[in-house]
């Protein structure tokens, strides 16, 4: 049974830091490859390394989580491990120390998203409000490590990713001690451990319609990261305006985020993931296009209402499909296909097409790839709300 009492302040906290560490590294760490001598073809290898890592990562993590009685000691772990390893790839500039290195930081960090989400659900907290925090401190890591890495070399973002990453833990701690405070922290695990395993999801029909939807749609939101700037600069904005132009994309997803239990009192959890989709397949589209760098940086709240919406209600309608027994494996399942698995396919297509046709085909496809989605979604007749007890994992 979950609990409700209690202020979201630890979970604000996590989400804050641990996204800020994710601001922190993503957006520079291409630009730090390149600073100490990677080729393109090796900054290639070293990202792509690290989300197939992330997967592996998401996979182990995750059905341990489930079988875990102290849940939040598992989180904590993962924090600490991330931000030792991002201490230890300052040191190494060799292609394959700091590929393993590399590697290695993603099978602890990865798994940290999907885990921190399974967290707060089952510990009965707000998850949009929890989850609000985290594109704010996503959006400030971006715009503040930029001023940061020119003052102090590009060096320093595995040190601000690392201090991230502790002040995260520790807010994992202090509600792991709040909830121990209240005895609501068991260690009893049932002989021969709890036996959660992925296959328990096989015939929850609903969850993999879903997870197939959420395929056509996570993949393409994360590779815009990397080929926005392309379309921004293309439409004739400057590269340091691209900084600006995610500061407020990305800060834009906060407030939507914060809306969202009350849009859904309006118009339910299942219909604004419909309204959110058809947005992004004609935001997408329109992209596709070459629109001007005006209108790209006039437009940045498109970016603020897909994904504040789509971040948070396809995270709650997962949970939603399964007994909170369940909600970490799988929770776990839809980032490593909708997120992981999405993501590579859309950022190596999206370097071919950047090649072939330039940022107008990128986006071209990317809008068709959701279109897909959108497609499948209604064909699913997921957008009907409806009493989802029978599809659930009997336990």
């Amino acid at each position: 049974m979950k609990n409700d009492s209690g202020k979201n302040f630890h979970y604000m906290g996590l989400y804050t830091f641990s996204y800020m560490a994710l601001g922190v590294l993503t957006p520079l760490i291409s630009q730090y490859l390149a600073h100490i001598g990677f080729s393109g073809s090796q900054i290639g290898i070293v990202t792509s390394c690290g989300t197939l890592c992330g997967i592996c990562g998401s996979l182990f993590w995750g059905r341990i989580y489930a079988n875990m009685a102290n849940k939040h000691i598992l989180v904590i772990g993962l924090c600490l491990s991330a931000g030792a390893m991002a201490l230890s790839n300052s040191l190494v500039t060799l292609f394959f120390p700091f590929l393993a290195g590399f590697g290695i930081m993603y099978f602890f960090q990865a798994p940290v998203m999907p885990l921190s989400d399974a967290l707060t659900l089952d510990d009965g907290k707000s998850f949009s409000k929890a989850r609000t925090w985290g594109a704010a401190g996503f959006a400030v890591a971006v715009l503040v490590t930029g001023y940061i890495s020119d003052a102090a070399g590009l060096v320093c973002i595995f040190y601000i990713y690392a201090f991230c990453f502790i002040c995260a833990a520790l807010f994992i701690y202090s509600a792991y001690a709040e909830r121990r405070k209240h005895g609501l922290t068991s260690t009893f695990v049932p002989p021969g451990g709890f036996r959660r395993r992925y296959r328990d999801l096989f015939h929850n029909r609903r969850l993999w319609q879903l997870i197939a939807c959420a395929f056509f749609m996570g993949g393409t939101n994360v590779a815009n990261n990397t080929y926005f700037g392309f379309l921004y600069t293309q439409g004739g904005g400057t590269v340091a305006g691209i900084g600006i132009a995610f500061f407020l994309m990305a800060g834009s997803e906060a407030p939507f985020m914060a809306l969202s239990d009350k849009l859904d009192k309006k118009f339910t959890m299942e219909k604004m993931i419909l309204i959110a989709m058809a947005v992004s397949v004609a935001r997408f589209c329109w992209y596709g296009t070459s629109p001007s760098w005006v209108l790209l940086l006039s437009t940045f709240i498109l970016q603020g209402f897909v994904n504040g919406i789509i971040l948070v209600e396809f995270v709650r309608y997962v949970s939603k499909l399964v007994p909170e027994s369940h909600s970490g494996i799988a929770i776990s399942a839809y980032y490593i296909i909708a997120s992981n698995c999405s993501t590579i396919l859309c950022q190596f297509v999206g370097g071919l097409l950047l090649d072939l046709s330039g940022p107008d085909g990128i986006y071209t496809f990317f809008g068709f790839f959701n279109l897909a989605g959108l497609i499948l979604y209604l064909a699913f007749g997921l957008y009907r709300p409806k009493d989802d007890t029978a599809d659930r994992i009997i336990q």
